[in-house]
């Protein structure tokens, strides 16, 4: 593969300014001030934002330039019921593939989870746990479906990491879907992936509505 262009690897450092909730949801990323802060000219800029919007990173308005995702609750449920089908393949797919290096990276990984608490290194290592899982299905395009859908609500994934009580976090889910797939049982890992992905968008929605709720009220007081 050849050498990735400006383009590709100014998208690369802002999908991980996204990822690690550096650019929160609905941050105005500004043509001019990206290109002189990463010294470069504005044409890999637009471009980049081009390859952001293309993976639904970012929205592109003609008036306010490309803005960081938001997604509303209606698209958190409808990105978790995809990604749940997708997840849930993939994982029965994967697990009669994993091989021992796949379970002590997945364990080693799980194990730095759980110590630690808002840390934005939990997000990372979640994302890394379930692609490191998923990659074992051998089905590239069903990784890259994946990988867009997480990476569009990772934002919100950062609030998510910031409840300390590891069952809620879903701490729990994964030891559980580690263990089924320890023991080659990929009906109960596409259980337990199934009802994880559940979790994790009822505890979104609960984020995204109390940023409403702190966003109404911050407005009607400062308008009273």
């Amino acid at each position: 593969m050849g050498k990735r262009t400006v383009s590709e690897e100014l998208a690369e450092q802002l999908r991980a300014e996204i990822r690690r909730g550096e650019l929160p949801p609905g941050t105005r990323l500004r043509q001019n001030e990206v290109a002189g802060r990463f010294g470069v000219s504005s044409t890999p800029v637009r471009e980049a934002f081009a390859q952001l919007q293309a993976q639904g990173l970012v929205n592109i308005d003609r008036h306010r330039g490309a803005v960081v995702f938001n997604p509303t609750a209606d698209d958190l449920r409808e990105a978790h019921e995809i990604r749940e089908v997708l997840e849930v393949l993939a994982v029965r797919k994967a697990v009669p593939n994993l091989n021992d290096a796949d379970l002590t990276e997945m364990r080693r990984m799980l194990d730095e989870m759980e110590t630690l608490g808002d840390d934005p290194r939990w997000v990372e290592l979640n994302h890394e746990f379930h692609l490191r899982l998923y990659a074992a299905a051998a089905a590239p395009k069903l990784l890259e479906l994946i990988r867009s859908f997480r990476e569009a609500t990772t934002a919100y994934l950062h609030m998510f990491a910031s409840i300390r009580d590891a069952q809620h976090r879903g701490d729990d889910e994964h030891e559980a879907i580690l263990a089924a797939a320890e023991a080659g049982d990929a009906e109960e890992a596409a259980k337990w992936t199934s009802l994880h992905v559940q979790n994790t968008v009822s505890t979104l929605l609960q984020v995204l509505d109390n940023d409403y709720d702190a966003e109404e009220a911050n407005t009607n007081d400062a308008n009273s």
